[in-house]
């Protein structure tokens, strides 16, 4: 293996060192210096372009920032206003059930309350389940008391548990037919002053239903807010994604940074961007740029000695190309030097043949019989 082509990789090694060391002072330079010409107010007219681009990415973070902070402000009141909402759907649960229990008690007082209008219907209903209920577990009564084989204990139990059965149904009936005319109590408003358990049960049902009222209405203005909240994220994505790509896009913003700050270092280390920018150099600047050359000069003297050893490679890889075709000239000569010689044979053999022709028809010529 080639030497050099090793010496070569030290040398670029020690080159990339010395660039990283000289880029590092430089983006250090330049960050301070467009820091301080943001600060003073200053504005070096050679590098307007620098410090328009410097504060546009400047800007963009700080839109990025306030509009995060507006997002997880959205954020944090639909969360809030999420729980709110089911907070109160859990109360108006609860009370739902009060409210059926509260009107069933209602609606069984008001059918004892006589003379009350618009309950007639209720009544007779009332009447008749009663009735069968009563019918029903007088049949079980008689069924417990009835004697018999096992036969005879066996169709009792069945007749007891249809009878049974048909009791739960009629009280559950009648239950249900409590609770509607206590529902029935709001939709009439029976002008009758109530008195006793009736005006009790009622005035417990009127406050339950004013309890479920209001949180029908604030159900139903946090969920309005909650739905106007949600348009405002539905054409561009939940809070959380929006508030991921705008941090992803900080983060890609501030990689920026470093390539700007690097290309006003680098314009401060030329004669024309010191001159352009001498009203903000001070001496600690001015020995980093002497440490940056320094490092500079290391590099193109590096380079200066890889392209010295890359053209004496390149030399000796010529010297041998030539060799390798000077090699292929004489071989190729001594191939046309044994095929001429070769020629010279056939001519000669070619020659003799001519010759030998010419013998043969002398010979014709002088043995002609025809003459």
């Amino acid at each position: 293996m080639d030497e050099r082509r090793s010496i070569i990789r030290e040398l670029e090694e020690k080159k990339r060192a010395d660039t990283e060391s000289r880029n590092r002072l430089l983006e250090g330079l330049g960050q301070a210096l467009i820091q301080r010409m943001e600060e003073d107010g200053s504005f070096s007219e050679g590098i307007g372009g620098i410090l328009a681009e410097y504060r546009g990415l400047q800007n963009e973070i700080a839109d990025s920032i306030d509009t995060i902070k507006i997002l997880e402000a959205d954020s944090q009141r639909l969360k809030e206003l999420d729980d709110n909402i089911s907070a109160k759907e859990g109360e108006t649960s609860r009370l739902t059930k009060e409210f059926a229990e509260a009107c069933t008690r209602l609606g069984k007082a008001l059918l004892g309350v006589g003379g009350l209008g618009g309950f007639s219907d209720y009544r007779q209903q009332e009447e008749t389940l009663l009735a069968k209920i009563e019918e029903q577990e007088q049949k079980t009564r008689e069924l417990e008391e009835r004697e018999g084989g096992v036969l005879a204990w066996l169709g009792k139990n069945a007749q007891m548990a249809v009878a049974k059965a048909l009791v739960l149904k009629n009280r559950s009936a009648l239950q249900k037919v409590y609770r509607i005319s206590g529902e029935q109590f709001f939709i009439l408003k029976p002008s009758n002053a109530l008195e006793g358990e009736a005006a009790e049960a009622a005035l417990n049902a009127e406050d339950i239903k004013r309890r479920l009222d209001s949180l029908a209405d604030d159900l139903s203005v946090l969920k309005a807010d909650r739905r106007k909240l949600s348009d405002t994220f539905g054409a561009e994505g939940s809070p959380s994604k929006r508030i991921n790509a705008l941090q992803k896009r900080i983060t890609l913003t501030k990689e920026e940074f470093p390539g700007l700050y690097l290309r006003l270092g680098s314009f401060a280390a030329k004669s024309e961007g010191r001159e352009v920018l001498s009203s903000v150099l001070n001496d600690e600047d001015k020995a980093v740029l002497e440490r940056a050359a320094f490092h500079q000069s290391i590099v193109e003297e590096k380079e200066l000695k890889i392209k010295k050893i890359k053209a004496s490679i390149s030399i000796d890889n010529e010297k041998a190309e030539i060799e390798k075709i000077k090699k292929a000239i004489a071989n190729q000569r001594h191939k046309i030097a044994a095929a001429n010689e070769e020629i010279s044979v056939l001519e000669k053999q070619i020659d003799e043949a001519e010759q030998n022709i010419e013998e043969l028809k002398t010979f014709l010529d002088e043995n002609d019989t025809g003459k």
